[in-house]
């Protein structure tokens, strides 16, 4: 297997365990019952703290030696990281796992990378790129249809799925710029620990957080391998494979988290999970974003990405 293809299969299987991290998240918010806040840090930073001690002395480096400027860097990316991972959570906890997942990272996460990419970086949209754009709003279009009275249903749910996408946009392009600096198991360690502490310390600085019994605890930390392995293989694939093709990639997470959501349900009829009101439509949605992703990169040249330094 050549390193093309093994990147790119390991990051099929971020978007996969993803998928399966939206599902659980669905689960801890509305079977378990536990508070969104606890939901959307004690996870990060308990695997935050995996991947650092997997890589302890790498993590020391780069603790020692971001600089000033390189920690920055990192603050913006965890501050982008965490506001976007708990509108994220919200979001499934609003209109579940499936339709979130076909609304962001889906769809539109990748369409907002493209136009950030013109407006900071001065890339030019060839016709493909145009073509892929409107394919994605028309599927997130799609996704937001409600089969039973064939309107648009947008609420605070869809709102925060989209904005969420936005804000971890921006964070993928801050993390494909550090990663030619920093070593990929330690700074997916930090940005998954500083995003958690600074949604723990926000809650906790205004006393809205919810204490969950031990049963709720032991979930919470158990969830950590999620988010640890599910960003750590998403970000390898931004220095060997580009970030336009990772992204495309990734983009199969909101089909894969309805398919895990149906076979989660198949099992387990009574559990509380939120489906897409119309599974068809939201398949259909999600296929067509996924077209246009595919269109955003297609013309897009495969080559090596230069190093950018810090």
């Amino acid at each position: 297997m050549d390193t093309r293809t093994k990147y790119i299969v390991i990051v099929l299987f971020s978007a996969f365990w993803v998928g399966l991290e939206s599902v659980l998240v669905e689960g801890a918010l509305r079977i378990a019952d536990i508070d969104i806040f606890l939901v959307s840090s004690v996870p990060l930073i308990s695997g935050g703290l995996i991947l650092i001690a997997i890589a302890p002395q790498k993590a020391s480096a780069l603790f020692k030696g971001l600089g000033r400027k390189g920690w920055a860097w990192v603050t913006i990316l965890c501050a982008l990281s965490a506001a976007g991972a708990f509108l994220w959570f919200d979001a499934v906890g609003k209109i579940g796992a499936g339709k979130e997942a076909l609304l962001g990272g889906g769809s539109s996460e990748v369409l907002f990378v493209v136009i950030l990419s013109a407006v900071f970086l001065k890339e030019r949209l060839g016709k493909l790129e145009i073509a892929g754009s409107v394919l994605v709003i028309v599927g997130v279009f799609v996704v937001l249809v409600n089969a039973k009275d064939v309107s648009l249903s947008i609420g605070t749910g869809e709102v925060e799925a989209i904005f969420s996408s936005f804000l971890l946009g921006i964070a993928v392009v801050v993390v494909a710029y550090l990663l030619y600096t920093c070593d990929l198991t330690a700074l997916s360690g930090f940005q998954l620990l500083y995003s958690g502490l600074l949604v723990l310390a926000f809650s906790a600085a205004f006393g809205i957080l919810s204490w969950p019994d031990i049963g709720g605890w032991a979930l919470l930390i158990a969830m950590g391998a999620m988010p640890a392995i599910g960003l750590w293989t998403y970000n390898a694939g931004l220095p060997k494979i580009g970030a336009s093709l990772t992204s495309v990639l990734f983009a199969l997470t909101g089909v894969m988290t309805v398919a895990v959501q149906l076979i989660v349900f198949s099992i387990f009829r009574d559990a509380d999970i939120q489906l897409p009101k119309s599974i068809g439509l939201a398949l259909l949605g999600g296929a067509i974003a996924f077209i246009g992703v595919y269109c955003l990169n297609a013309d897009k040249k495969k080559t090596e990405s230069e190093a950018c330094k810090l």
